[in-house]
């Protein structure tokens, strides 16, 4: 015995059924598809295309000092008031600050497409025109300017010395400043920067149980080391017959022991040497802290674990 079962012809509800059937048996379909694509191949011929695009994205800094405060002090009294007014100023998309002991550092972004030095000038106007609301104590504020094009890095090079390196530090130093110098005169280098470098100098390690035993501050130190550094300027003059004369006295610091022998003050009657209450050495500049650790794999051996 069977049976027939009948079934419904499908109903159509929703408004996208209903427009695709309607485009389903309509001559124009063909037509239209023709013409999106002809629109798409004329778009994608006269679109201009770079393989790099160029995108103005810029920004600022403005670095506050105010020496003796504390990172609370200078978050409230300059960081907070100073992002308030940078965001009066039009063309600024973002602001964001960093407080730390006794200096304040403000950065701002711009939005993509802003003119660089009308957006530099509004910046630079907004602090200038506030300086009269800024605390007792505040040093000149400093406004750098940065650019992605100049101040994002785009090769990085790693210079360090090997172990049977005849080179000091110091002459290290110099041959990667003479190799920074060649490398920024190379046509399209814009900017040359230099990370964990250090310079010559004179340190001196102050011993400060025989400055109380001497009586001795650290400004008498400092005063006497520098009136012994000062050049004295080139002389013009002219005789009388009517010849240049050029003359002058180089300076009188050329070595740690020039240092050593230099005379603070007398205490009892007898004279009082700097090496009678620190030590003289020649180095290179501690105080700058911009040292660069290095780490690496021997001979590029991936199988080795890394070193420093």
């Amino acid at each position: 015995m069977g049976t027939n079962e009948t079934t419904e012809p499908y109903v159509i509800k929703d408004v996208a059924g209903k427009l695709g059937q309607g485009f389903l048996r309509n001559p124009l379909t063909a037509v239209l598809g023709i013409v999106i694509l002809a629109l798409g191949w004329i778009a994608l011929s006269t679109m201009p295309r770079e393989e790099d695009p160029q995108i103005a994205i810029s920004g600022g800094g403005i670095i506050v000092a105010m020496p003796g405060a504390t990172p609370l002090e200078v978050e409230n009294i300059i960081s907070k008031p100073l992002e308030k007014k940078l965001r009066e100023v039009s063309g600024i998309e973002h602001v964001y600050s960093t407080s730390m002991q006794s200096v304040g550092i403000v950065n701002v972004m711009y939005y993509i497409g802003e003119n660089r030095e009308d957006s530099n000038l509004k910046l630079y106007d907004k602090v200038m025109q506030n300086m009269d609301e800024m605390p007792k104590g505040v040093q000149q504020p400093l406004i750098k300017p940065f650019d992605i094009d100049i101040d994002v890095p785009i090769i990085t090079i790693a210079l360090y010395q090997r172990e049977d390196s005849k080179l000091s530090l110091v002459e290290f130093n110099e041959e990667v400043r003479k190799l920074k110098h060649k490398i920024n005169s190379i046509e399209n280098v814009a900017k040359t920067t230099l990370s964990g470098t250090h310079k010559e100098q004179f340190n001196i390690e102050v011993d400060v149980n025989k400055l109380s035993a001497y009586h001795i501050s650290l400004g008498q130190i400092m005063k006497a080391v520098q009136q012994l550094a000062v050049n004295v300027p080139d002389i013009k003059g002219r005789t009388v017959d009517d010849k240049l004369v050029f003359f002058g006295v180089s300076n009188a610091i050329n070595s740690a022991k020039d240092i050593e022998d230099v005379q603070i003050t007398t205490y009892r009657d007898s004279p009082v040497y700097l090496k009678d209450v620190a030590k003289v050495e020649a180095g290179i500049d501690k105080q700058n802290f911009q040292n660069a650790e290095f780490i690496y794999r021997p001979n590029n051996d991936l199988s080795q674990p890394l070193t420093k």
